[in-house]
């Protein structure tokens, strides 16, 4: 899943798209889903679908794959919202609006974040936080998380594949031993990873990325969406 994602980030068209615009842009998106209104987080949402199709020239399985895994996530922790215990379990039909919005407010701050990991690669993140004067120690505190997915992503993978060969069963005392020695493994390589690090001498320097790009028909765009989002804010106020 991390590999397949981090693939997208090299080959879309949105690559090497300024990386200073697209974080602005995530920020206004998640701070406007978080604080705006419904109508405007699904405006958000349709708006990002529309860039990563027509801009970043994703295919449409990809996105459609990751809206329905987040939706499932996110609707499976609403669920909870909508029934109370009380000696029997009842359905609360007034907490249906609240957990729409918290539906919707998830859903669009999710894809706001999806939209910069699969059209932005790593170090790209990386030097635009730098040019924000994003503290060092939590870029560096970055980098290590980022490296370390990986090594458990194929940890994982390789271990699981073990289970499956050699015993073809599943039961909650494979499971435990699988994840166990994966865990184990994890660090192994990962500590590997540090030492070799420290023994070739490499230092988090940040990389400097000469070839970004920033045609003014993306900003005109932009504009144009946040005008069309204001007006939908002002005229859902005025109405409700």
């Amino acid at each position: 899943m991390v590999s397949w994602l981090d693939e997208w980030a090299y080959r879309n068209e949105l690559a090497k798209l300024n990386i200073t615009f697209k974080l602005t842009l995530t920020f206004v998106w998640l701070i406007w889903a978080l604080c705006g209104t419904n109508v405007v987080r699904c405006i958000i949402v349709v708006w990002l679908f529309s860039w990563l199709l027509y801009h970043a020239r994703l295919p449409w399985r990809v996105c459609v794959r990751f809206f329905v895994i987040i939706v499932l996530v996110v609707i499976g922790s609403c669920v909870p919202l909508l029934f109370t215990v009380d000696q029997t379990i009842h359905f609360v039909s007034e907490n249906m609006a609240e957990a729409a919005t918290i539906c919707l407010r998830a859903l669009a701050s999710s894809f706001a974040l999806f939209f910069l990991a699969i059209t932005t690669p790593f170090f790209r993140i990386v030097h635009g936080l730098s040019r924000w004067h994003v503290p060092k120690a939590f870029i560096e505190l970055l980098l290590l998380t980022y490296r370390f997915i990986f090594v458990l992503e194929k940890a994982a993978m390789q271990l699981f594949m073990t289970v499956r060969i050699k015993n073809g069963e599943r039961s909650w005392r494979l499971a435990s031993l699988a994840v166990a020695q994966l865990f184990r493994q994890a660090m192994r390589d990962y500590e590997a990873t540090i030492i070799a690090q420290a023994a070739r001498n490499v230092s988090f320097i940040f990389p400097i990325c000469g070839d970004e790009q920033l045609p003014r028909k993306y900003v005109i765009e932009a504009c144009v969406w946040f005008v069309v989002l204001l007006m939908m804010e002002v005229l859902y106020v005025n109405v409700s």
